[in-house]
């Protein structure tokens, strides 16, 4: 898997969903809490991550905060 990196656009805690806005500006990537591993994310971060697809979406796996 190639990693990718970008901002959190949005991020709510309480349900442990969101959006990361890709660097290069393709298409924005999900965020579900499986993906976070136990770190908190907040609107604004840089991260690193790899891209998953699944049926409903393109989802962040292993996400780093850079």
């Amino acid at each position: 898997m190639e990693a990718v990196t970008g901002t959190i656009k949005s991020y709510c805690r309480k349900n442990g969903q969101g959006v990361i806005a890709l660097d290069d500006g393709g298409e924005p990537v999900l965020v579900d809490l499986k993906s976070t591993a136990g770190i908190l994310l907040k609107t604004g971060q840089r991260v690193r991550f790899a891209r998953i697809h699944r049926p409903a979406g393109i989802f962040a796996s292993n996400i780093t905060i850079i």
